[in-house]
């Protein structure tokens, strides 16, 4: 800061000067940097093998004792049974009688849901059953959950986790050493019932209070550990490891290093993003599966929304993932069954009965290009801050060019006042156009229940009225450089004090947000970036180009484009014109879900993309059609002249 504030400092005139000059080679000297460190990540020459960092968990140092194998297949069998007989429902009587057998407490809950966006209601119940720990007075537990899916759920069945469930109760029952109470809950509606639980049982709500969940009739200890199930059937090859949860949190690296290791010990084969680990990661071929993997994980917590039920348990501290059955006909791959399957359960379970206190020492910012190697915080920041360092660069660049504009045209010696107190010329008139944009961005956050009640006026259900608001939003906001004045979109003569502007607002925004969401953030830095670096007075083709950009950028766009690069990923042999319909469908899902997801769970990236990616995403659009009404010489050649 001395640099920047001090007028006697001989240095800061030089360093001014090379920003004034070459900011903008910079800039992009660094952004494509940053994209080349992007790729480097995955390499094993940089990553780094998976560890334990907390030796308490002593992971496989135990004999497996696991021997319900049959009473399992009873369970799995009795429960198909129950769910033929009663079709999209769930058999939560069936399940209270088996837990009771037990001699486990056993409660049900009972939750509502008003849906944020009609006047509809819904209902909904959870099962869970509690085995005390007969050394410890309940201060810790731990949780083994699945949902139920009824036989017409579009996803996979979970019988076969819910039975693995069962006789995990059975046989933790009879054993004497744990110190946690074990909690085994079964839940209804995916996501729903597993807020709806963690709410009552914490005694907090999140969203805008659309779940009311009913109140814990018991309750366990401090929560320090969750696995969720979702196993169709026994008959797997591999378990396909969950991570990401809601808003892009992460666990602990400890627990899916734990998880990872005792899968490999019972002979199966752990995936990660539905990929099975490469033998030889230092290969070309590795290094594409490698980088493949990362990417997918990115784009998944991009996204914000969880991967599995155990998203939801990590706002609360919990470490969580989600074991997924995942059967691949391969050579040297043995199938499993339910021996092997509970003898992983358990493993996991008497590995975190050893825990002392809560996971702190591993990683919990990480990005994962297998399922044995990540890249921590410490190793993906640079990457990103050589992308992120551009926007101020360029706001420094830009920045010091208006200063010397202002020195040249009144005499001022920049050199002899400090920094902060110069203001360059129409910085006040381009403070208006900030505040509107973002007062639209607020429209544009608010503007889902506006239109909800605009369509039930038109008797249009909340699918329709939502999408067709924000789209005709959209146009209009398109319409606003051609509305305001005659061929230009800003005030004239404040092109380069919004652009200045508009790079520190994106600079601080990625610098916040990175601790949030890297990839979200990193996402956006790599569309936005170039954006703000070429944004400006253009003419003709240049122009036609920038504008198409950016109509690309606009997040409702992108939104599509992503919706409709995952269709082409999951049907590419559908036809080009039932493919387009699709397209068009999960578009319109995609961002109702977006806005029900951060009405219900508080998913932040409908609230990210409204109320400050699309005020800059304004300006930027507005900046398209800026004219350049000055005729006086580059002050920065009368300087070196």
């Amino acid at each position: 800061m001395g640099i920047l504030t001090d007028p006697n400092n001989s240095k800061r005139s030089a360093i001014g000067d090379l920003i004034m000059n070459h900011y903008l080679k910079i800039s992009w000297l660094s952004y494509f940097a940053g994209l080349i460190f992007l790729f480097v990540l995955p390499h094993p020459w940089y990553s780094h093998k998976t560890y334990f960092s907390e030796n308490a968990l002593l992971p496989g140092l135990v004999t497996g004792e696991f021997n319900q194998q049959k009473a399992t297949k009873r369970y799995y069998e009795d429960l198909k049974e129950e769910n033929s007989r009663y079709p999209g429902q769930a058999p939560f009587p069936w399940l209270e009688a088996q837990f009771k057998q037990l001699g486990l407490d056993v409660y049900r809950q009972e939750f509502e849901l008003g849906y944020p966006l009609a006047n509809n209601t819904f209902t909904g119940s959870n099962v869970y059953a509690i085995l005390r720990a007969p050394k410890s007075a309940s201060t810790e537990a731990l949780v083994l959950s699945a949902p139920h899916r009824p036989p017409n759920s579009p996803h996979q069945s979970t019988d076969a986790g819910i039975a693995i469930i069962l006789a995990a109760a059975k046989f933790f029952r009879n054993q004497i050493y744990w110190a946690k109470d074990v909690i085994f809950l079964i839940t209804e509606h995916e996501f729903l019932g597993v807020q709806a639980w963690l709410e009552a049982y914490h005694g907090v709500s999140y969203g805008d209070g659309s779940i009311k969940p009913g109140k814990l009739p018991g309750r366990a200890g401090s929560i320090q550990a969750a696995i969720n199930l979702e196993i169709e059937t026994p008959d797997i090859t591999h378990l396909n490891v969950k991570v990401e949860g809601l808003n892009g949190q992460l666990p602990n690296l400890d627990l899916v290093n734990l998880v990872n290791r005792l899968i490999m010990r019972e002979g199966l084969y752990p995936m990660f993003q539905g990929v099975e680990d490469h033998p030889r990661p230092e290969s070309y071929k590795g290094y594409m599966r490698s980088l493949s993997t990362m990417l997918s994980m990115m784009s998944s917590q991009s996204t914000g929304v969880p991967s599995g039920n155990h998203g939801l348990f990590h706002r609360f501290g919990i470490e969580a993932v989600t074991l997924e059955g995942v059967y691949q006909k391969r050579k040297g791959r043995v199938k499993a069954d339910f021996h092997v399957l509970g003898r992983i359960v358990e493993g996991v379970f008497r590995s975190l009965n050893n825990l002392l206190e809560r996971f702190h020492q591993s990683f919990f910012f990480y990005l994962l290009c297998s399922g044995s190697r990540y890249i921590s915080i410490g190793m993906y920041m640079p990457m990103f801050g050589l992308l992120a360092i551009s926007f101020l660069i360029s706001a420094l660049g830009i920045w010091f060019t208006l200063l010397a504009k202002l020195n040249d045209k009144k005499g001022v010696e920049i050199t002899e006042v400090p920094i902060p107190f110069i203001v360059p010329e129409n910085f006040t008139k381009t403070l208006p156009i900030f505040f509107i944009v973002h007062f639209l961005g607020l429209v544009g956050y608010h503007l889902p229940t506006i239109s909800t009640k605009f369509g039930e006026a038109f008797q249009i259900g909340p699918e329709d009225a939502v999408p067709i608001c924000l789209g005709s939003f959209s146009v209009i906001l398109l319409l606003l450089p051609f509305l305001s004045r005659p061929n230009l979109a800003l005030p004239p003569g404040t092109w380069q004090v919004a652009k200045c502007l508009l790079n520190l607002e994106l600079a601080a925004i990625a610098g916040c947000c990175s601790l949030i969401n890297i990839s979200l953030t990193t996402l956006l830095t790599i569309l936005y970036l170039p954006l703000a670096l070429l944004v400006g007075p253009q003419k003709g083709f240049r122009r036609i180009c920038l504008v198409m950009y950016t109509l690309l950028c606009h997040p409702l766009i992108l939104a599509g484009l992503a919706a409709t690069i995952d269709t082409v990923r999951t049907f590419p042999t559908v036809g080009i014109e039932k493919l387009t319909i699709r397209s068009l469908e999960a578009w319109q899902r995609s961002v109702m879900f977006s806005i029900v997801d951060s009405y219900i769970y508080g998913n932040v990236l409908y609230d990210l993309g409204t109320v400050l990616v699309l005020p800059c995403w304004l300006v930027i659009y507005l900046l398209c059609f800026a004219e350049n009404t000055e005729t006086s010489q580059d002050p920065i050649k009368l300087k070196k002249e």
